[in-house]
């Protein structure tokens, strides 16, 4: 018996020691889709695909224009999720290449998925996300309608500037 409650304290101490690692998670799950927003911003994919062979970070930020610093922590996040990856220049230097992930971050290709990356996580398309609460309580109202006052296609028609949305749309998305 008290075999079996020891076994029974361990296994929720376990569950506890979990559930403080992966609420961390959802405290920092938008981080990820920030990362690679902002990789597609800058521009990283793109840059180092025109270098083509590895490059630097000192020749990656005066290509893209931005300081090195920031741009190391950026490249770092994104080496350890596997979008790219490290491998030695010409010169033997450590270098930043690419990977069939970050093609899919250029804003041309094949593989790209780029423009569907930006827009799902534009302002528009985060707002319903972050107002579904307000979808369940509203008993069939959309989540994008609660957030913007009108359907996705309604807000579309009315917002043509809004690039992304029109993008995908416009072309079947």
């Amino acid at each position: 018996m008290e075999e079996t409650q020891r076994e029974f304290h361990h296994e929720e101490e376990e569950e506890e020691e979990h559930a403080d690692i992966n609420i961390w998670k959802y405290i920092l799950g938008f981080s990820e889709m920030a990362v690679v927003k902002c990789a597609i911003d800058l521009g990283i994919a793109d840059a180092i695909e025109s270098h083509g062979s590895p490059i630097t970070l000192s020749d990656l930020s005066s290509t893209l224009g931005c300081a090195p610093s920031p741009l190391y922590r950026i490249m770092r996040f994104l080496m350890h999720r596997g979008i790219f990856k490290e491998k030695l220049t010409t010169q033997g230097s450590p270098g930043y290449a690419q990977t069939p992930l970050s093609r899919r971050l250029m804003r041309q290709g094949e593989h790209s998925m780029a423009a569907l990356i930006l827009l799902e996580s534009s302002p528009v398309m985060l707002a319903p996300w972050l107002s579904l609460s307000a979808q369940v309580l509203a008993n069939g109202t959309s989540s994008f309608e609660k957030a913007h006052g009108k359907d996705l296609w309604s807000y579309t028609a009315a917002n043509p500037d809004h690039t992304p949305v029109s993008h995908w749309i416009g072309n079947g998305l």
